[in-house]
């Protein structure tokens, strides 16, 4: 579609006279009536009835016309949107499920502080994603990490659990006490191995999907598990405790294809985050 015969459209529905819609566009008359058999012609509809005296709106102009206006609006911003930078970068961030709320928090502060005015779009966690905030064990094969933040596995012992009295727990006290998994979760089998090391056994109560689900099992009572620290930091209905074995954690970062450093401002934010030790929770 060309611009120009939208021009002339619109000058013509306005004005409701060929002549004064030329002179608006600094075109001859005829320029202007050829426009129009034109643009009627693309779009199969007839705008104008002509008279001597003017035109004569009909029925399928009165619908072009915002639309018009609107296209016109948007290609006229376009140089000043530039001249002025107002033109905002996009940048496609993945976010995966379950990192702590205050990290979050805190890398959108970081970055808009490094970076200026972003047009963020947030999805869940893709190839297709500029980069991800994801934990390290969910990188893409052929990304490159960059670590940001280490976060422990901390034992979690609801408010129900006669383990709740003891200062510390022993991996032996964990034995036959109601467990909540999360078999997708990237500490499942270090966390199976506390147990099965020293010869005990878990005694099963669910298994889950994703930490949200296992959080709200251990609001609930339901039974114990080993959760990220700031994951659980400011929830209720359990609380943390020491215990003698072996820590876990796990490590938050960026992922990110070489071809995303092709953008100015996820090249800036990638060398400002190399450079810099932040500390984000």
């Amino acid at each position: 579609m060309d611009a120009r015969l939208l021009r002339f459209f619109v000058a013509v529905y306005e004005e409701q006279n060929l002549s004064r819609a030329a002179e608006k566009c600094f075109v001859s008359q005829p320029n202007i009536s050829n426009g129009l058999k034109q643009l009627e012609e693309s779009i199969g509809k007839e705008l104008f009835t002509r008279h001597k005296r003017g035109v004569e709106i009909k029925e399928d102009a009165h619908y072009l016309y915002p639309i018009a206006k609107r296209i016109l609006g948007e290609l006229n911003a376009i140089p000043q949107m530039f001249k002025e930078g107002d033109f905002k970068s996009k940048i496609i961030i993945g976010i995966a499920d379950s990192l702590p709320q205050s990290f979050k928090n805190k890398f959108f502060q970081k970055a808009a502080e490094i970076l200026g005015e972003i047009e963020w779009d947030v999805r869940p966690i893709s190839r297709d994603c500029d980069i991800n905030l994801l934990i390290r064990e969910w990188k893409f094969e052929e990304h490159l990490f960059l670590p940001l933040q280490k976060e422990n596995y901390v034992l979690c012992i609801p408010n129900n659990n006669p383990l709740i009295e003891k200062e510390v727990v022993n991996i032996e006290d964990l034995s036959g006490e109601p467990f909540i998994h999360c078999p997708p979760c990237e500490a499942h089998q270090q966390s199976l191995a506390i147990l099965n090391n020293s010869g005990e056994k878990w005694n099963t109560v669910a298994n889950c999907q994703s930490k949200n689900e296992v959080l709200t099992l251990l609001m609930a009572g339901l039974g114990i598990t080993f959760l990220p620290e700031y994951f659980v930091k400011d929830w209720k209905g359990f609380q943390i405790k020491p215990h003698n074995g072996p820590q876990n954690f796990r490590e938050i970062g960026l992922s990110y294809a070489q071809k995303s450093l092709k953008n100015d401002k996820i090249a800036q934010l990638i060398e400002y985050l190399s450079n810099n030790q932040l500390s984000f929770i």
